[in-house]
Parts: C-alpha cells; structure tokens; sequence
C-alpha cells in the first residue's frame, strides 16, 4: 500500500482505486484529500527541482560567454527568462 501512496508513476485516482480496490480499505474524503495534497507535493517539488537545473544550466553557460541569444535557443527559452535568471542570480555570481 505505501508503494501506491509514494509511487511517482501513478495518478491521484489511479492511487486511490489501488487502495480501495487491492487493499479494500475504504476512502473517505479527507483520506481522498491527503493523496490530492500529497501528489501535489511531489509535482511542486519535482516542478522546482527543474528549474533550479535550468537556472544553473542558464548560468553556466552564461558564465562561459555564450550570448543571451544562444542560451535561449539551446534552454527553449525567451531571452527575457534568461535576462531574468541572470540578473536574480547575478549577484551570486560575483
């Protein structure tokens, strides 16, 4: 059961039919509403972990004298997200 709860392969409901179904244990609605905030956890987390991989990617390649230009078209990005990410970072860099 704690497989299906932490599982990052499965969907809300998919979580929640494994418990009810499998396990047969009753879902109540606050039960239905811990598994909703719990996957939303886990996409936040995963959601800010990415961009901390971007950001540092951006940098680096930044730091290495690419042009904003180039570090837009190589992070699929606009060149206003990479101005932003530099100067929110540049002090750091220095």
């Amino acid at each position: 059961m704690i497989g299906a709860l932490l599982s990052s392969e499965l969907k809300e409901q998919e979580k929640l039919d494994i418990i009810e179904h499998e396990y047969n244990i009753p879902t109540s609605q606050e039960f239905r509403e811990d598994v909703r905030i719990m996957c939303n956890l886990s996409t936040g987390i995963e959601e800010r972990a990415t961009e901390k991989t971007s950001e540092k990617f951006i940098l680096n390649m930044y730091k290495k004298g690419y042009t904003l230009d180039q570090i837009a078209d190589v992070a699929e990005t606009g060149v206003d997200e990479v101005e932003a990410i530099i100067k929110k970072k540049e002090p750091a860099m220095a």
